[in-house]
């Protein structure tokens, strides 16, 4: 038997992985069983992706997320993925195009975002807040919702049983988690037809376009095409503080009390550094380019910021430069 054509170029399983939200055994065990991609192989034997392998992974990702079986899909051509996708992708429409949407929230911060921000909330009806998972399941009979919007400062691997299970409660069709920390295995355990994630700090009105984006009334760039404009639009702040003017800063901080300013200096030396290095990445692809301008605008953004509170450190601790 001939020996399979070896590649030196395309995407190695971890990335994959990361690129389509389906797990790296799960992968290996759907090619095996189901023939869905026909990866290539390195010299060392790993496997390579091809864009195209890639792009028909996340079509079938995305159906299998929606309840088709993998053996019923794994079989069909790209086209033939499209139509399904097509046929199915408007699922959730759980109210009218002009009515609010009815909203639950679980977690004590973002229930108090969400009732601070009422009067500019036109599209949310909010039906109920509760302050802990704990208060939801003991009242969660008496409630109907649309959607479930929950706050899990710490996102663990069980959390995709539990909100399958609170959603079915009150009867809602797609839960929206606001998370600090979580694995990678928490979040691609998460049913994706089911719930969409938001990393925190997050603001009401964010909330209420990411729900109405999931209800199919705001347009924004869907998650699988990884949407890095919105950081590429704003201009880039430049440097407050010169290399020579934080060093210096980190030297003096250790003759005072406070060592905000040593601390803040590292801070921003270092997210100056991984601006640079982003704008400077080599990139493979347009998707690459994108994806390293969100990466340096957004260093630029954190680096604004801590310089800002940098200044404000200086002039409470009467520094001069």
């Amino acid at each position: 038997m001939a020996k399979s054509k070896m590649s030196t170029s395309g995407y190695r399983i971890g990335t994959v992985s990361r690129m389509t939200g389906i797990s790296p055994d799960t992968l290996r065990i759907w090619e095996r069983r189901y023939d869905v991609v026909t990866p290539q192989r390195s010299a060392g034997g790993g496997r390579l992706y091809s864009s195209e392998d890639i792009a028909r992974l996340k079509l079938i990702g995305r159906l299998v997320d929606k309840g088709d079986a993998i053996s019923v899909v794994a079989g069909l051509s790209h086209e033939e993925l499209m139509r399904r996708i097509e046929e199915t992708h408007s699922v959730v429409q759980p109210t009218a195009l002009d009515a609010p949407f009815r909203l639950v929230v679980i977690g004590e911060l973002l229930s108090a975002k969400i009732k601070a921000a009422a009067d500019v909330l036109a599209s949310v009806d909010l039906v109920a807040c509760f302050d802990s998972p704990q208060a939801f399941l003991l009242n969660a009979n008496s409630v109907e919702a649309d959607m479930l919007l929950i706050e899990q400062p710490s996102l663990q691997s069980e959390a995709a049983v539990q909100i399958v299970d609170w959603l079915g409660r009150i009867n809602a069709a797609h839960a929206v988690v606001v998370y600090r920390f979580a694995t990678q295995q928490a979040l691609q355990q998460l049913p994706r037809s089911k719930c969409s994630i938001l990393r925190a700090p997050v603001d009401a009105e964010t909330v209420q376009r990411h729900c109405l984006a999931i209800l199919g009334r705001y347009q924004v760039a869907q998650p699988d095409e990884q949407g890095f404009e919105f950081a590429q639009e704003q201009s880039v702040p430049p440097r407050q503080y010169s290399d020579e003017a934080l060093a210096k800063l980190a030297a003096i901080s250790s003759t005072i009390k406070c060592e905000c300013p040593r601390h803040l200096a590292e801070l921003i030396t270092s997210l100056s550094a991984f601006e640079n290095y982003s704008a400077e990445c080599e990139s493979r692809n347009l998707k690459d380019a994108e994806l390293h301008a969100y990466l340096s605008a957004t260093s630029s953004r954190a680096r604004h910021l801590f310089e800002v509170a940098l200044s404000q450190v200086i002039e409470a601790e009467d520094i001069e430069l």
